[in-house]
């Protein structure tokens, strides 16, 4: 839900709980998206619909968006370019994981039309992941965008993969930190603190490109200074007394205090995954015996901090869905993390049927999809009936045009921006598992 503060409006950053009578409800923002004249991507308002060219974001009528068939049909060939090779689920799961990489490349270096007043178009560079294509969301947060670099790898389209994670790297600062979000110019938009977690999300999705058949060759030349920048930041961050990191905003986009599962989980993931790269002869200016050495030293921190109730603070039960980010597809099981897996869904659960981000989240009966879509992945992984029912609810809650929404109302109707990139890229992950 990385663009979830923005239901909070611009102002109140800083302020975690509203009095729920001064939030509004959430309403519908878009239906989705269609590529228009000359590669534009246009936003479709709520209740617009569009016949799709099949595996592609192009209407099959170009007339009404600006474009005559000759135009629609070069770009018809310019997107099965860009998705040539890839690996997609066959049977179920096939549809919905191919409108999702649909949605996930439409997002990915768009030409966006501006919603706003001025009109004119927001140009997002090469491998820039839009958030969702309205409002505050037309930003690149780096754990979304590293979520659909694992996504893409995850169906072969490594360059695809390569160019999100190039872009977050030249963003990247000299000590290897980066911002809560940027926009398209890769500056931060606001006075938002960084949130730790990019910096593990990061340095996962390479892991996961290793993992996915990727050479240590193509990752160091394609990301350059930025893996060992990485790990310098992913010690650093853990050469604390306790060996965990300090408080940070997370997924949640809330100020804290208390360090969370949130922040935590990815750094130990980050850990983990220069490790493996160590291991696989990476150059990360740090051998793999240290690496190895601080990894066991953070994962036995983690448990001894989170560990038996797995919640979302230090010492404390109320679980979110991080808890998934402490077992597999994501590591090694952690002590007694399983366990408290088993009932996260029935504490999280809202009226229409997906989850709240958390047991501790407002009672406002909505859904959000980014977290329902992690543990449909996780259930899948591991076994669990919840998993396919899950991943066919959040096909069943999409919108008319087949986009995944951010968030499900208490009716089951959508709201807020869609498509939205994060759960779009969990899905073709889910999908694919």
């Amino acid at each position: 839900m990385s663009a979830g503060a923005v239901s909070l409006a611009a102002g109140v950053w800083g302020v975690p709980r509203l009095h729920a009578a001064l939030r509004p409800a959430p309403e519908a923002l878009s239906e989705g998206v269609v590529v228009g004249a000359h590669g534009a991507l246009q936003v479709l308002a709520p209740g617009e619909s569009v016949d799709y060219l099949p595996g592609t974001r192009l209407p099959a009528d170009p007339a009404p968006w600006g474009m005559d068939p000759q135009q629609r049909d070069e770009l018809a060939q310019r997107a099965a370019l860009r998705q040539q090779g890839a690996r997609l689920p066959h049977g179920r799961w096939g549809s919905l994981a191919r409108e999702a990489l649909d949605d996930l490349l439409a997002l990915t270096g768009p030409t966006l039309v501006d919603d706003g007043e001025a009109g004119g178009v927001l140009d997002f560079p090469v491998g820039a992941v839009a958030a969702a294509p309205v409002g505050g969301w037309r930003y690149v947060w780096p754990r979304d965008a590293s979520f659909c670099a694992a996504a893409l790898s995850s169906v072969g389209l490594y360059q695809e993969a390569l160019g999100v994670l190039g872009r977050l790297a030249s963003w990247q600062d000299e000590t290897g930190a980066l911002e809560a979000r940027y926009t398209l110019s890769g500056r931060p938009p606001d006075q938002r603190p960084r949130q730790t977690d990019g910096v593990g999300w990061l340095m996962w999705a390479v892991g996961r490109m290793l993992a996915d058949g990727v050479s240590v060759a193509d990752l160091e030349t394609a990301l350059g200074h930025c893996l060992a920048r990485t790990t310098s930041r992913l010690l650093w961050l853990t050469d604390t007394a306790s060996h965990l990191p300090a408080a940070s905003p997370d997924y949640w986009e809330v100020p804290e205090s208390v360090l969370t599962l949130g922040t935590a989980a990815p750094v130990l993931l980050g850990l983990e995954a220069a490790l493996g790269l160590a291991r696989a002869g990476a150059d990360l200016g740090a051998d793999p015996e240290r690496l190895e050495e601080r990894v066991a030293t953070v994962r036995q921190a983690v448990e001894r901090g989170f560990a038996p109730g797995w919640g979302r603070h230090v010492r404390q039960d109320d679980v979110d869905a991080a808890v998934v980010f402490v077992l597999p597809p994501f590591t090694t099981e952690l002590a007694g993390a399983r366990g408290v897996r088993q009932d996260a869904v029935a504490r999280m659960s809202r009226p229409a049927g997906g989850v709240a981000p958390g047991s501790s989240w407002r009672r406002d009966g909505v859904s959000w999809t980014p977290q329902t879509a992690l543990l449909a992945w996780s259930g899948v992984v591991l076994g669990m009936e919840e998993g396919p029912r899950l991943l066919g609810w959040l096909e069943s809650h999409r919108t008319r045009v087949g986009a995944l929404p951010e968030k499900v109302l208490a009716d089951g109707s959508p709201a807020g921006p869609a498509p939205l990139a994060w759960t779009s890229a969990l899905v073709v992950l889910a999908a694919g598992a």
